[in-house]
């Protein structure tokens, strides 16, 4: 009977999730999704000292807000808890001490200046900086007395000499390493806590993980891992190593765009659907040119054979193309939640001064034109708010718009078509030049000089509301609050 599929995210809570370990979440989780297998999460908290709950969370309400769910983990509990790392300290010590017993470990006392000392001469022979082994060879005698100087000994293991550790992995193929260019790691530091390759061996076997999906910065650690598994004798998992995220430039992602937090994206107004979206193809291939797909397709074709070996490159434009597909074809009472979730106390300030449905109307039409719901904000911000961006070209055009604008029957603000030509008449009732009339209505009503179509916008927003904007800009241009002068830049 072919064994269960189980994958793991294992994430450490010192900074918020970037978008490297957002992908290697989303490719473990679709891949136990597509098989019908166990999702875990398992937090890997054994620095004490950059570790933070505040973190924790943030991960959790991350994943969460992807739509990634995990089926075991620290606040789902599981037959193979506890599912922080800190809370597996009694776990790490009876292993390490079926190490010592079996002589695979030993305890090293150097310090870390008799270490730096040691890897600095080796760099200056021209020799790799493994460790010398100097502790392996120390008598019980020399052992005690250097614990009487207070010294607490890391333990290392014991790597053994002129053997080759041959990984099939998933993703690169065949790749072999030779334990005589290998070091020996610490798995236990002087103050008892475990290293990552340590926990993340005796918690992979005892969690019964089958395959690790990780990115290929932890292929150097596999051959030690493999070894750790022998000498526990544990079968060791799958590996499928996924390449790494790099910008458009070739950069490493976080030293070209600074902050690449998932939190950062959802902050932008990115929706969830479009980042999930984007990330699951982001070093993944799909069949044909498609690249937007339902979740649950995305999810039927994740195929760990269609991840590349070429390292994946972020590109922003392409993010926010999708993203914009994305948000054009949210129904508009969705949208509407979205919104409103986003723009916090505004939304309902907004709803005051327009209506729910002309606010809903005005919402649909910039919904055509924004990339993000930051976007869609913003267009309401300046559209509903108390401060317009000037534009047009004197204050002496106002009173003629105002007009107008008034003689325009009070039953053509519901019919688009008949708005439209009411509008043309309008303007050429104004005297105004076509371009100057347009333009300067436009700023007036949405604070900015492109955007939907006037009509569009004259029937969203209501004829009291069109008149009341032009009539608060005149007054604060006539008490001086305003600039006497409206300008806009006309090629």
């Amino acid at each position: 009977m072919e064994e269960k599929v189980r994958t793991r995210f294992a994430p450490s809570p010192t900074g918020f999730l970037h978008l490297g370990g957002a992908r290697t979440a989303i490719f473990n989780w679709a891949f136990a999704r597509k098989t019908k297998g166990t999702f875990v999460l398992r937090i890997e908290d054994t620095d004490p000292l950059r570790s933070r709950e505040e973190f924790v969370q943030a991960i959790c309400e991350d994943l969460a807000w992807l739509g990634v769910d995990w089926d075991e983990g620290p606040d789902k509990g599981g037959p193979f808890g506890p599912y922080r790392q800190s809370e597996r300290g009694a776990i790490y010590e009876e292993f390490l001490r079926k190490l010592q017993r079996e002589g695979y470990v030993y305890p090293c006392y150097c310090t870390a200046e008799e270490l730096e000392k040691e890897r600095e001469e080796a760099l200056e022979e021209g020799r790799p900086p493994r460790y010398s082994r100097r502790c392996l060879f120390l008598t019980p005698e020399e052992r005690r007395a250097l614990e009487r100087e207070g010294r607490k000994p890391s333990w290392r293991f014991r790597v053994p000499p002129g053997r080759t550790v041959t990984v099939e992995d998933l993703v690169r193929g065949r790749v072999s390493f030779t334990t005589d260019t290998l070091t020996d790691v610490i798995l236990v530091r002087s103050d008892g806590l475990p290293t990552y390759n340590f926990a993340c061996v005796v918690d992979d076997a005892l969690m019964r993980i089958t395959h690790v999906l990780r990115g290929e910065e932890h292929l150097p650690n596999t051959p030690y891992q493999v070894l750790l598994y022998e000498a526990l004798g544990f079968s060791p998992p799958l590996f499928a190593h996924v390449p790494i995220i790099l910008s458009p430039d070739g950069a490493k992602l976080s030293k070209r765009y600074g902050d690449v937090s998932l939190r950062f994206f959802r902050e932008e107004g990115f929706l969830e659907e479009a980042l999930f979206n984007y990330l699951l193809t982001l070093g993944h291939s799909f069949p044909g040119e498609k690249e937007i797909f339902p979740r649950e397709e995305l999810v039927a074709l994740f195929d760990l054979r269609r991840i590349g070996k070429s390292n994946a490159v972020f590109d922003i434009a392409r993010l926010t193309w999708m993203n914009r597909v994305y948000l054009r074809e949210l129904p508009l009472g969705v949208l509407r939640e979205r919104v409103r979730a986003f723009a916090g106390a505004m939304w309902e300030a907004w709803e005051k001064t327009l209506g729910e449905e002309r606010l809903l109307r005005l919402l649909a039409l910039f919904q055509e034109e924004a990339s993000t719901l930051k976007d869609l904000v913003r267009s309401l911000s300046l559209a509903l708010g108390k401060t317009k961006a000037p534009a047009g070209e004197n204050e002496a055009l106002l009173p003629a718009l105002s007009l107008v604008l008034s003689r325009i029957p009070e039953d053509a603000f519901a019919d688009e078509t008949r708005l439209r030509e009411e509008l043309r008449r309008a303007q050429k009732a104004s005297g105004i030049p076509p371009r100057m009339f347009y333009r300067t209505l436009r700023v007036l009503l949405i604070g900015r000089e492109e955007g939907p179509e006037l009509h569009r916008l004259l029937w969203a927003l209501g004829k009291r509301r069109v008149l009341e904007s032009i009539e608060k800009f005149t007054q604060r241009v006539g008490s001086g609050h305003g600039d006497s002068t409206l300008q806009y830049s006309d090629p």
